[in-house]
Formats: C-alpha cells, sequence, structure tokens
C-alpha cells in the first residue's frame, strides 16, 4: 500500500538538494552553456543514471530546478517609501535593481540570452529569472510616474532596454558600474522622458 502522507526518504531529498546546488552554482559560474548532466553529475557527486531517471535532458533539469528554486531566486524586494517617494530614493532603488539583476543573471546568462534568444534554455531563463527581475523594475518606474517624475504615456518596456542596455554597455567599457552611474542614466532619462 502506498501512502502518499509519508515522509519522503532522506535520500531522494539529499539527492535532490546536490543537484539543485550544482545546478545553481555552474549557472552562476559559468552560464548554461556549460550546464549538462554530465557537469551536474561531475559537481554533486549524483551518478549520471540518478539524474537521468529524474529528467530526460539539460533543459528539463534546469526548468525543474529554477521552479523549485523560485522562492530562493526571487529578487529581494527593495526598501521603498511611496509615500514620501523622491529623486534620491528612486536613483538609490533603481541602482539595486539594475545591479542586482546583472548580479543574478551574470555574464554566462546575459550572454545565452543575447546569443540564443530562441532556446529552450533562453525560454526557460526568461520565465524563471529575468521576467521577477523586470517586474521590480517596472515597478520602479510606475512609483516614478506616479510621484510625476514621469510621462504617463512613456513605453516602460523600452525605457527597461534602454536601462540594461545602458547598464551592461558600460560594463563592458568600463567593467563595473560606477558609483555616479545610476544617477547619471536617472538624469539623462529624467530629460528624454520626464
Amino acid at each position: 500500500m502506498n501512502d502518499s502522507t509519508a515522509a519522503p526518504d532522506p535520500r531522494t531529498v539529499t539527492t535532490d538538494r546536490k543537484i539543485t546546488a550544482a545546478v545553481l552554482g555552474i549557472l552562476t559560474r559559468e552560464g548554461p552553456n556549460r550546464l549538462s548532466i554530465e557537469a551536474v553529475a561531475a559537481e554533486s557527486g549524483v551518478a549520471k543514471t540518478s539524474i537521468y531517471r529524474r529528467y530526460a535532458n539539460s533543459d528539463a533539469m534546469v526548468d525543474d530546478v529554477l521552479a523549485r528554486s523560485q522562492q530562493n531566486l526571487a529578487p529581494k524586494p527593495l526598501d521603498l517609501d511611496r509615500q514620501a517617494w523622491t529623486q534620491d530614493d528612486w536613483t538609490r532603488a533603481l541602482d539595486t535593481a539594475l545591479r542586482v539583476l546583472i548580479q543574478d543573471l551574470g555574464t554566462g546568462i546575459a550572454v545565452t540570452l543575447l546569443t540564443e534568444p530562441n532556446s529552450e534554455t533562453s525560454r526557460i531563463l526568461r520565465r524563471h529569472l529575468v521576467r521577477p527581475r523586470m517586474e521590480q523594475i517596472l515597478e520602479l518606474l510606475q512609483l516614478q510616474i506616479d510621484a510625476g517624475g514621469m510621462d504617463p504615456g512613456t513605453d516602460l518596456g523600452v525605457v527597461v532596454d534602454f536601462l540594461l542596455g545602458s547598464a551592461y554597455a558600460h560594463l563592458a567599457r568600463e567593467g563595473h558600474l560606477d558609483e555616479t552611474w545610476a544617477e547619471r542614466v536617472r538624469d539623462t532619462l529624467m530629460r528624454s522622458v520626464g
């Protein structure tokens, strides 16, 4: 008799944790192009056969790991005072949101999204990692509109593209986002769409 209320086998839980840690580690350090069942087996110490019993391929593995890790991978809420919204608050929140987005995705994931935009891996990454972070940036832009700092007719999707593109371009040119980057982006954006 199969008791569905029975506790999960501790070996299964441990194996799942090892697989999850390996997938997230490889994604962060090396990007999705280096992620394979063989690489996860090598990093986790879990036999390839055990991984293949769970997943048909690496895309299924990544999708499942990211879905199960969604709560831990969600962008941290920004500390915002929505009642007393100032330009300095917006600059700080924008800087934090973009730095987190860039750090969370890492260059390997960004390269995959740019070079293989229609791959199944890119669709999975967009669903689990990119969209929640974009929603956070869109929320910041909407706060700016609500505070009267931006034209309500502004295409926020284009503004997000502008912000993210400028962040990656600055990283490519300078190697880091300097302390005044967000303020300069804010001022340029406000002159354009304020």
